[in-house]
């Protein structure tokens, strides 16, 4: 295999419209417990990337490549061990407790599984409108941004009442998408938002994302394993092994002449996924 330097590029080299930068990111854990040796493990180790502002930026890579710990150090559910983090010109490290909670209303996530980030008691409303709660808005001002917001992801105005228990995945993953716009974030970190939908609501999700995109100007980071449904979305791709990002250009480049091994495993995996689906979509028409 032939070996060629990441295309991440010299750190002088910065877009100045970057709405996300990260330099150097090192996140570590410790392995082991009481009868097992303590071996250091780094999860996230010399990472860098730059999104420009409404952009798309794919991060993939098996499980286990330190993809989701990136986006949780970013989204700082986490604090990295070292490197910079650099939100909208904002470096992270560098505010103060009252900054960093005003940052992160502009940094949202969309996980994987929408049903398990929300209250089963909760109705369409409630879900979408708690962000607000937490910060104090008025009702009025809920009331109009949370059916706003439910219009906005294409479900109907009369769901707004109706239990979270009565939507299907998708519709789920469509009011998880409200409640993180609700606070007009900048960024969006969607953390397998795609994975687990059928190839017909993961179509029409990734649609709304790019009209959600194009309208509010926003930047995402979005993780996956599956290379080539975020060749769709993206404008970049990033492939992880390992804790480092092994090869990165534009999405179009890395799905049609890819170079590291780690890539062509990854492209190989969703084509026998896909021929699969055909073979029993066949069988059972």
């Amino acid at each position: 295999m032939p070996t060629q330097p990441v295309s991440t590029g010299p750190a002088s080299q910065l877009v100045p419209a970057a709405m996300l930068r990260v330099r150097s990111l090192y996140k570590g854990y410790v392995r082991g417990g009481l009868w097992r040796k303590r071996v250091p493990v780094a999860a996230v180790d010399g990472v860098d990337f730059e999104i420009a502002r409404g952009q798309t930026l794919a991060l993939v890579g098996e499980s286990g490549s330190g993809k989701s710990t990136v986006a949780r150090c970013v989204a700082r559910l986490e604090k990295p061990d070292s490197g910079q983090i650099w939100i909208d010109g904002k470096d992270v490290a560098e505010l103060s407790p009252r900054e960093l909670f005003l940052l992160r209303t502009q940094v949202q996530l969309v996980f994987q599984d929408a049903f398990t980030s929300m209250n089963p008691r909760f109705s369409a409303a409630e879900v979408v409108e708690e962000p607000l709660l937490m910060q104090g808005e008025d009702r009025q001002r809920r009331s109009v941004d949370t059916r706003e917001l439910i219009n906005e992801v294409g479900l109907p105005p009369d769901c707004a009442n109706r239990s979270i228990m009565e939507f299907s995945g998708g519709q789920r993953q469509r009011l998880a998408i409200a409640r993180a716009l609700v606070v007009r974030p900048k960024l969006l970190i969607l953390d397998e938002a795609l994975t687990g939908l059928d190839l017909s609501t993961q179509a029409q999700i990734v649609n709304l994302l790019l009209d959600l995109q194009a309208r509010h100007e926003l930047t995402y980071l979005l993780i996956s394993h599956d290379l080539a449904l975020v060749a769709r979305i993206a404008d970049t791709i990033a492939v992880m092994a390992a804790g480092r990002i092994v090869e990165n250009g534009p999405a179009q480049q890395i799905v049609t002449v890819p170079w590291h091994e780690q890539t062509l495993r990854l492209l190989a995996s969703a084509c026998s996924a896909q021929n699969n689906l055909a073979a029993i979509t066949g069988a059972s028409a």
